[in-house]
């Protein structure tokens, strides 16, 4: 049995790099070599404290498991620091030794070539969330975990820009991690080495098996990655790593770690996934992610940078225009706007200005503009402004034509109430009869009938003019005084 304990985590990762440390040095524009030298550990831990988990994986019909690794993660393990590894035997049995006594851990499988799809132990099936997987307690034995079969292969895609820029660090590999922890859920161009990579007969120690395979699916994804150039000259640059091991549906990202030239790998230190037609993206927390079994993932390696942020000027008062400020961005390219409502897209609002609308009243309002470069191959820019203070009612409409009072000013007879004109349309009408100036009880329609209460006396109407996110107005007609 292929064994791994904790002291010896990085030499299982130098393992698995074999299978692409070829096609990282491609986009760093080495020249691939085998990745030679690459071997397996096999340790086991005496200390009384620590004890093992051990079972048997079943692989669909027809799946050879020894290419499969094995994990033991503590729950809110992140990156590369599994507590155990273990390759499985030929029957599927496996032990993963080293683990702390009395604890529970989340294991998880990946199949290095991808054939069957990987995830976290549930009983009858693999998961593709930690947060789903069934805990298993140190000293477990008899631990049945089943694979099914991985969805279909997704092409991910890396696209270097047409005008020959590259990044200024080397990549370390292409991994597919899990967002949020970024544990290693499989390697990017693994169905490359599905043909390459046979049973294993024992002739060759498991790491120079792989190492072999990477040399040969190295050549074979530079050829084609120097065709694509060759023929598309002037289009962005692009190197397509068919990937499979993934559960149909699951959510994945892309990782991309730093070489430190240590022969390590370092989640940590690494560049992730960022989005449809975005460039990567620094911080685990910031990554995208895809379904597993999408036909095709871009991931842009470079992207357009913001240099000064988009600015909104204009008050921030239901009724007023806020104008959008680009801002300016490393590269050349058209600019797109969002209008957003506390971070939130506003519907239809795409132009460089907006008018506040009642809606916004108690929002804050921020633009998002995005810019598309006009250099095929780079990932869109996309930055937000700061949001503007929290957007206050509009400001009271005011009357340009004072309401007015028809019919005959006599008790017994009606008269009529009609708003006059305002400053802004769309307005609703509130009427309040008056009495030498002080309110009539219940007589707030637009017709009032006049009672012997009101002979000799003066009558005049009080409009309200109001619309939802505005303050109200008011005006008065002229009175009239009613004969007895």
């Amino acid at each position: 049995m292929h064994q791994i304990s904790n002291p010896a985590r990085p030499r299982v990762l130098v393992a698995l790099l074999a299978l692409v440390a070829v096609l990282g040095a491609m986009l760093a524009g080495a020249t691939p070599a085998a990745a030679a030298g690459t071997t397996s550990t096999s340790t086991t831990s005496t200390a009384a404290t620590t004890t093992s988990i051990s079972g048997t994986l079943s692989a669909p019909t027809g799946t050879d498991t020894e290419l499969t690794l094995v994990m033991a993660w503590a729950p809110g393990a992140t990156g590369e620091d599994a507590s155990a590894f273990a390759f499985p035997e030929p029957d599927g049995s496996f032990s993963l030794t080293g683990l702390k006594a009395g604890r529970s851990y989340q294991i998880s499988v990946l199949d290095v070539l991808g054939v069957m799809g990987g995830g976290y132990y549930t009983p009858g099936a693999l998961v593709a969330r930690a947060a789903d997987a069934t805990l298993v307690r140190a000293g477990t034995t008899g631990l049945a975990v089943t694979a099914h079969a991985s969805a279909k292969a997704t092409d991910v895609t890396v696209v270097l820009p047409s005008d020959g820029k590259e990044p200024r660090w080397s990549p370390a590999g292409f991994f597919v991690v899990e967002p949020g922890n970024g544990r290693l859920m499989g390697i990017a161009g693994n169905a490359l080495l599905a043909d390459l990579i046979g049973p294993g007969d024992g002739t060759l120690p498991f790491g120079e098996q792989l190492a072999s395979a990477a040399a040969t699916a190295g050549a074979a994804a530079q050829a084609r990655a120097t065709r694509a150039a060759t023929t598309a000259s002037g289009e962005a640059v692009q190197l397509t790593l068919p990937t499979q091991g993934l559960l149909a549906g699951a959510r994945y990202t892309v990782a991309i770690p730093v070489d430190t030239g240590d022969d390590t790998v370092h989640f940590e230190d690494a560049y992730y996934y960022g989005g449809k037609n975005r460039a990567l993206t620094r911080s685990l927390t910031t990554a995208s992610s895809f379904a597993g079994g999408a036909s095709r993932v871009d991931v842009h390696v470079l992207g357009a940078q913001p240099r000064t942020v988009p600015t909104v000027t204009g008050r921030a008062q239901v009724g007023a225009a806020l104008t959008a400020k680009a801002g300016t961005w490393s590269v050349k390219g058209k600019v797109s706007f969002q209008w957003l409502r506390d971070g939130a897209p506003i519907s239809g609002a795409t132009a460089s200005t907006y008018r506040l609308r009642a809606a916004d009243r108690g929002a804050a309002i921020s633009v998002r503009t995005r810019l598309r470069p006009y250099v095929d191959g780079y990932g869109h820019g996309v930055r937000t402004s700061v949001p503007t203070n929290t957007v206050r009612r509009g400001s009271a409409p005011t009357v340009t034509g004072a309401p007015t009072i028809t019919g005959v000013a006599a008790v017994g007879r009606t008269l009529t109430a009609s708003p006059g004109t305002w400053s802004r349309s769309g307005l609703r009408y509130a009427f309040q009869w008056q009495r030498d100036g002080a309110a009539i009880p219940g007589a707030t329609a637009s017709t009032y009938v006049l009672t012997s209460a009101d002979a000799g006396r003066t009558i005049r109407v009080k409009v309200t003019a109001s619309k939802t996110g505005y303050h109200n107005g008011t005006a008065y007609s002229a009175t009239r005084t009613i004969r007895r």
